[in-house]
């Protein structure tokens, strides 16, 4: 669940008192959320140094590596003198030492990475140099491979005013588990209909993400289709279609993550908990607290969790759903 920033900037404190802090971290929020002005805190709170932008930190020897190429991706580079690449990135973090000895490297836009630029940055992150602190900005997480993924610590930032803003499809899942409080349970055939409107609310995602993308690939053709060959507009047909899956899975993690949320205020509320993820929703997570049995509602998160770690295999996701809502409301 996203964080205040102020709360973010906590935990990695409390990390790098207890030795803990990583080198690579990557910071995600939505559109509108100030990633970078986050980031230049972190590197202040690591290296004791007070900067509030990323420019001047590049003056103080941190690599900032954003896109500039006419297609605004982040490539690997031809050599390592080629400004904003991965190669330069990863020459320069071997080379330049910033306050407090801190090796400094920061990538903004990183979806904007191409697949072989991600992969040319593996080596950076997981052998990176003594001292080394690596910050990764995106809206789009989703979009960046497993493999980077897996090697970085995730912060997802609250938006501006420290309230989280729902998204469509976030706001009709809501509805959907808000009717828990008065719908019928414990029987497969329930199951089964929560399952369904959970399905309907991916399969109308799905299309509007598909909608949304196909019409800006219609922009870009008009305004291409004289000056550009075929060769190109079968290339970004291609990244298009990429961009629709990676941009539904991202968001479907989303979905996923609202859900164990709401579970996991179910079971904060049932212990008496101060926090909760969805404080504005403590009414109907309270009610479902009463209804349900503390390990009834354990043993729902830990089907969730499973059937979330199952989705991110090549699973059939309609097999997967079906499965994992049988077992967590089916009985």
């Amino acid at each position: 669940m996203p964080f205040k920033p102020e709360h973010a900037l906590s935990l990695i404190t409390r990390a790098q008192k207890l030795g803990r802090l990583a080198h690579a971290y990557l910071i995600t929020g939505q559109r509108g959320t100030d990633c970078e002005g986050f980031a230049a805190q972190v590197m202040s709170l690591v290296t004791a140094a007070r900067h509030h932008d990323l420019d001047d930190w590049s003056q103080e020897g941190a690599i900032i590596l954003r896109p500039q190429s006419k297609s605004r991706r982040i490539k690997v580079g031809d050599d390592a003198d080629d400004v904003g690449t991965i190669r330069y990135l990863e020459r320069m973090i071997h080379r330049t030492t910033g306050p407090g000895g801190y090796k400094l490297g920061v990538i903004v836009d990183a979806e904007r990475m191409n697949e072989q630029a991600q992969n040319a940055f593996l080596k950076t992150l997981e052998e990176p140099p003594p001292r080394t602190l690596l910050l990764l900005l995106t809206a789009q997480p989703g979009q960046l491979l497993p493999t980077i993924r897996s090697r970085v610590i995730e912060i997802a930032l609250l938006p501006p005013g420290g309230a989280r803003h729902y998204t469509e499809h976030e706001e009709k899942l809501l509805a959907v588990l808000h009717k828990l409080t008065t719908r019928k349970e414990g029987s497969i055939s329930a199951a089964l209909g929560l399952k369904a409107d959970f399905q309907s609310i991916l399969e109308e995602l799905h299309g509007d993400i598909k909608e949304e993308q196909e019409d800006e690939f219609e922009k870009e053709q008009d305004h291409y289709k004289q000056t550009t060959d075929g060769t190109w507009l079968k290339q970004r047909e291609e990244q298009v279609t990429a961009q629709i899956e990676a941009t539904y899975l991202q968001q479907r993690d989303a979905l996923m993550d609202l859900m164990l949320a709401w579970m996991g205020d179910v079971a904060r509320q049932q212990v008496g908990a101060e926090h909760l993820d969805l404080p504005e929703y403590a009414e109907a997570t309270a009610a479902l607290a009463q209804r349900w049995d503390p390990a009834e509602t354990t043993k729902r998160l830990r089907t969730l969790r499973k059937l979330e770690s199952h989705l991110h295999t090549n699973v059939n996701e309609g097999l997967a759903l079906e499965v994992g809502f049988i077992q967590a409301f089916g009985r």
